[in-house]
């Protein structure tokens, strides 16, 4: 039986949502966000400013019975540890304060997914794209039962920016290829076009996810498609100093060849990649801030097939327009057209093996629970950098190198508060990039600065905690605002290992020079705001007020680098079985293939050498191109035989 939260458990953590979001006076809400004055009835201030959370019935249900069924059961035991403990008179502080930030993302969290009265003092109302009523293409997926026994060419493991890439590339040559997708598809029609409904279904663990600490939230795709469905469109390619950081740390010659942009260039054309029409207000406020700085700044090109595309940030939501050409809507088509099997809502487990350890097959978990096996002389790993080492560790494959090297690109969030309306989630999400200070090494580390998704949740979630009038006050200034974010390339990493129960955890924490580069990010992205006119910016970093024109902005930034955040977020996980010419340095060679057996590559970011600095679809596309040629120059050699259970 899956397990739930207490009646007493709920009720503590209600009374921590309450604490977060507690009923304030209107007045006093006013006076901290006079924009609610003139924009916003008296009816809805009133009621949000003394609303409470425990109020909300959905909240309490998420409560008792949904967030238990996202948490992992090691985390859902380390929660109702930490209810415990707030039900103590006397707790450690330390102990406390390592549990405070972690406790007040999640009330965050459920108090905005499930208040009505939050999206009416943001003046958000999303605008229901309308799905196309003819045209669009109609998938169709195999009964997990009926694959029982089956053998195909090869098997990919996970339909996201490599996945489709894979598939598309090896069954156009005539290979017989199965899809198998942990998550669900979801058709244009039937997509969710409500940021709380995406989350629960379309996003690991229903968006909660993060590292073992807490210290970073994770962000990454669970569906039909992978992260290529839900990302926000932005299309860069691998920077130079990056691809010569590749090519000489890890003895790579590849990523500075002809070869290698070929491979991009190819995923560019295929999906329709170009340079947007126009920029929404946010990116419009980030490039002129660049500019009068003098910054270096350019568009970012997106995926949307040479056609003009404005989502209002549907995109994080798979895009019910079809205009995002990400896997679902390119590769996989193609994939589907060349005679691909797809499977969705089915785990795959383990890859089974001969006893001269090449692959046979797949151990794979259907929806109802059930194991089935599906022959295969080749799996093709492409889960995503956090699934992609936990199969092979579940896979006893004997290689030290799986999972070691996880990097995150930590981001921090600036929000820019402006005396005027910025319409945050109108337009595209990301369509613009300072990268002033993307190179603060030879080898390519530094910080980008981009413009954020500022739906209500994900744009609360990371934001500092200061008081619970200060929270409040800060939803009403939404639909003033202008979110910013700072990416790291970081220079050090962290691990995957596996749980109990065979589910990969994340071990990472930002080292001090990776912190560096995203804070000196972060006070360069409230230089840029303060250069166009904000107000008010506010920042993560614990203790840091938010700066207020007219105050001491040197001193306010000197405190802002001198604070480490504790709200960082990572929507790019890479390198995790890293491919390197060196055997001790990576978990693939330089073709994909896993090292240690025989018949297993990866085709996902998790083969990127280190992170990519940019935005990394591009660069992971390109790459599972280049692996894929090499998969299918064995088949047609023939140098796998036929598999047998």
């Amino acid at each position: 039986m899956a397990q739930t939260l207490t009646d007493e458990e709920c009720e503590t953590l209600l009374a921590c949502v309450d604490t977060v979001a507690p009923s304030i006076a209107a007045e006093e809400l006013k006076a901290l966000a006079p924009q609610l004055a003139d924009e916003v009835s008296e009816d809805t201030i009133a009621a949000f400013a003394a609303e409470v959370p425990s109020s909300i019935e959905s909240l309490r249900e998420d409560l008792k019975y949904l967030l238990p069924s996202q948490l992992p059961p090691a985390k859902l035991a380390d929660l109702k540890m930490v209810l415990g403990l707030l039900r103590l008179k006397h707790a450690r502080t330390a102990l406390m304060r390592k549990i405070f930030d972690s406790l007040i993302k999640l009330s965050s969290a459920l108090y905005v997914r499930n208040s009505d009265l939050v999206h009416k003092a943001m003046l958000y109302e999303p605008k229901v794209t309308e799905p196309p009523a003819e045209g669009h293409f109609q998938f169709q997926f195999a009964d997990p039962q009926s694959l029982d026994g089956q053998e195909f060419d090869a098997i990919i493991v996970g339909s996201g920016s490599g996945g489709g890439v894979a598939a598309k590339q090896l069954s156009e040559a005539g290979m017989k290829v199965l899809v198998i997708e942990k998550g669900l598809h979801y058709d244009l029609a039937g997509q969710p076009y409500d940021e709380r409904e995406a989350l629960k279904v379309m996003y690991d663990l229903g968006g909660l996810a993060a590292t073992e600490t807490g210290e970073l939230g994770l962000v990454s795709g669970n569906v039909f498609g992978g992260g290529s469905s839900v990302n926000w469109a932005a299309c860069i390619q691998t920077p130079a100093a990056v691809r010569q950081d590749w090519a000489s740390t890890y003895g790579l010659p590849y990523f500075k060849t002809q070869e290698f942009q070929e491979d991009l260039d190819a995923v560019w054309k295929q999906m329709g990649v170009s340079l947007p029409k126009k920029q929404n207000l946010q990116n419009q406020l980030l490039m002129e801030g660049a500019r009068r700085l003098g910054y270096a700044h350019a568009p970012v090109a997106q995926n949307n097939g040479n056609a003009d595309h404005n989502c209002n940030h549907d995109c994080a939501n798979g895009c019910r327009s079809g205009g995002k050409k990400g896997g679902v809507h390119s590769w996989l088509i193609d994939a589907a057209k060349a005679g691909t099997t797809f499977v969705v809502g089915c785990s795959v487990r383990k890859i089974l093996f001969t006893k001269s350890r090449h692959a046979k097959g797949v151990l794979v978990k259907t929806p109802e629970g059930k194991k089935i096996k599906i022959k295969t002389s080749r799996v093709i790993a492409a889960g995503g950098s956090i699934q992609t080492p936990a199969l092979l560790l579940r896979s006893r494959i004997p290689n030290p190198r799986i999972g070691t090297s996880i990097y995150l690109h930590p981001t921090n969030y600036v929000y820019a508060v402006f005396p005027e309306r910025t319409h945050p989630t109108e337009g595209q999400i990301l369509t613009s990039v300072v990268t002033e200070f993307a190179n603060l090494t030879p080898s390519g580390h530094g910080v980008r600065l981009e413009t954020g998704i500022m739906q209500p949740i994900v744009s609360t979630v990371l934001m500092q905690w200061h008081g619970g009038k200060e929270y409040k006050a800060n939803i009403a200034k939404h639909s003033h605002m202008a979110g910013l974010i700072a990416i790291a390339r970081d220079r050090d990493h962290g691990y995957v290992q596996l749980s109990a129960e065979g589910e990969p955890i994340v071990h990472y924490t930002t080292s001090a020079f990776d912190q560096k580069s995203v804070l000196k990010g972060t006070v360069a992205a409230a230089e840029c705001m303060l250069a166009v006119g904000a107000e008010e910016i506010i920042v993560n970093g614990r203790g840091v007020k938010p700066y207020k024109k007219g105050d001491d902005f040197a001193a306010w930034a000197k405190q802002v680098e001198a604070t480490p955040s504790s709200a960082f977020g990572s929507a790019h996980q890479m390198g995790s079985c890293r491919m390197s010419s060196r055997p001790g340095d990576g978990t693939c060679d330089p073709s994909g293939a896993v090292r240690g057996v025989q018949g297993v590559w990866c085709a996902d970011a998790s083969v990127l050498p280190s992170a990519s600095g940019v935005n990394p679809m591009i660069s992971t596309m390109a790459v599972a191109r280049k692996v894929s040629r090499g998969i299918v120059d064995q088949w047609k050699h023939g140098d796998a035989g036929r598999a047998r259970l």
